[in-house]
């Protein structure tokens, strides 16, 4: 226990550093970085060595200055390479390059990454032919510059969203685009050729609209979902169950660890990174699923060592990490933004929301599905209203009834599609188990959606209350958690 104690207590320095890199970062675009700021920084920091090193307190302060500035010299040293990058814009030429991630398609069309001098460029093209990952293409057409993409105020601005992805520039509709090669990386080639034999073995054991949610679910693919559901799930608060994230990654590694602890630990250590590593290759590795992985081997190596993992210290490090591949991120990436301030409410707040006198004598079903929705949508709640204004009053309820049966759904899902690849008639038999399951969850969602009081729209563009916000849920949080001491 005292050793606990004394590992939290030297955390303090590591939770300011890490804490002031991402405040650093936030405001990266609020301060010029010149000559004159860098000077004053460094004189600041020298100047704290010298007063303060021998001071716990002021020690703190030094450290959460230095990540500050560490913070600060990121993002510029990050914007300058990338506003280096420029392309020759508002002219026909031909590339002659290879699709470097996975494709992106719905309904209408498919979107496709490929490099080009350093950098990326966007080309959308008609949904078929298809092309995957890996391909070699030449395509002739005009690249367009993201920046001069014009949106309204208050508006997403796309051409925003792409250039802080790191694509400089966008190709629409080619004038030509033709096969010449393949290359890329043969074992992320392989993952994702697993996954779209998945995906058509899910279409091939259920029939639609089921296939299509049973892939958003495992997969995070929504390209078949129906408008009217996807509308349901919004209007439900249920639009993370179709989103890939942490949720999903953590159902499937907490049963593959269960299943291969009995032969040791070490093993089922290094069998769940690798079945990480293949999960997030084979959902593209967006956002919420690289901070769920980052987080995931965090944890397991925390377990291998024998050490309790320590939640704040983890969330900061895997958030850093993910930021210094693009500190672009932090503010224009919305899956980046929700999938964070969610793990933080299941990690943090949901333990006191399941301490709650009317909650914790509740059975445990519902206790959790409560809890971590509650929690969850707390901390998301500000940044969906900004982004897409609708506030559902329903969705508590919502959860309670359909989060249950995600990990069931995941493991029939799962179940099906990879007996299905292997011998497809009885891939369909299993599939009928996972109709049942997702037949529920769609009656529902839609049940539910109906009542008029379900959700509002209550759209905002004005930031200045996320602060008041977030503060006042810390103090009432702070209070449940004083409450719940005093009473032990």
């Amino acid at each position: 226990m005292t050793k606990n104690v004394k590992i939290i207590g030297k955390s303090q320095y590591v939770l300011g550093f890490l804490g002031a890199v991402i405040i650093g970062i936030f405001l990266g675009d609020k301060i010029i970085f010149d000559f004159g700021w860098t000077l004053g920084i460094i004189g600041g920091l020298i100047f704290a060595i010298v007063m303060f090193w021998q001071e716990k307190f002021r020690l703190l302060v030094f450290v959460t200055l230095l990540g500050l500035f560490f913070g600060l010299f990121y993002y510029h040293f990050w914007d300058y390479r990338e506003s280096r990058k420029v392309l020759i814009y508002n002219q026909t030429i031909t590339i002659d390059s290879w699709i470097s991630e996975k494709p992106v398609r719905d309904s209408g069309d498919q979107k496709i990454i490929i490099d080009y001098e350093k950098t990326k460029v966007q080309v959308t093209i008609p949904k078929y032919p298809e092309y995957n990952y890996g391909d070699k293409l030449e395509v002739k057409g005009i690249i367009k510059n993201p920046a001069e993409v014009k949106s309204k105020e208050g508006e997403f601005n796309y051409g925003q969203y792409l250039l802080k992805k790191g694509i400089r520039g966008e190709v629409k509709n080619p004038e030509s685009i033709k096969k010449t090669g393949a290359t890329g990386n043969i074992v992320t080639k392989t993952i994702y050729k697993i996954g779209d034999k998945f995906e058509n073995t899910l279409n091939r054991v259920l029939a639609e609209p089921y296939a299509a949610l049973q892939a958003g679910i495992i997969l995070g693919s929504k390209r078949n979902i129906p408008d009217s559901l996807m509308s349901a799930f919004n209007r439900d608060g249920l639009t993370h169950i179709v989103a890939v994230s942490g949720y999903n990654l953590m159902i499937v590694v907490s049963a593959l660890a269960l299943i291969l602890t009995p032969f040791s630990r070490k093993f089922a250590f290094w069998g769940s990174i690798c079945f990480i590593i293949f999960f997030v290759i084979l959902t593209g590795a967006p956002a919420s699923v690289l901070r769920a992985a980052v987080l995931a081997i965090l944890v397991l190596w925390c377990k291998i060592l024998g050490r309790r993992p320590y939640y704040p210290i983890l969330i900061l490090f895997a958030g850093v990490l993910m930021l210094l591949f693009n500190p672009y991120a932090l503010k224009n990436d919305l899956s980046f933004q929700l999938s964070f301030l969610a793990f933080i409410g299941l990690t943090m707040l949901s333990p006191k929301i399941s301490a709650i006198r009317i909650v914790n004598k509740s059975p445990n079903i519902i206790k959790t599905a409560f809890s971590e929705t509650m929690s969850a949508q707390i901390l998301v709640l500000p940044i969906l209203l900004l982004n897409f204004g609708i506030l559902s009053f329903i969705a508590p309820l919502a959860n309670i009834l359909v989060l249950p049966t995600v990990p069931t759904s995941m493991f029939l899902g799962f179940l099906a599609g990879g007996i299905g690849i292997i011998y497809l008639p009885l891939g369909r038999l299993v599939g009928l188990l996972a109709y049942l399951v997702l037949k529920y969850i769609i009656v529902v969602t839609e049940f539910l959606s109906r009542f008029n009081f379900s959700a509002v729209t209550l759209k905002t563009s004005d930031w200045w209350w996320l602060p008041i916000y977030y503060l006042i849920i810390y103090l009432i949080f702070k209070r449940i958690k004083n409450v719940a001491e005093v009473k032990r």
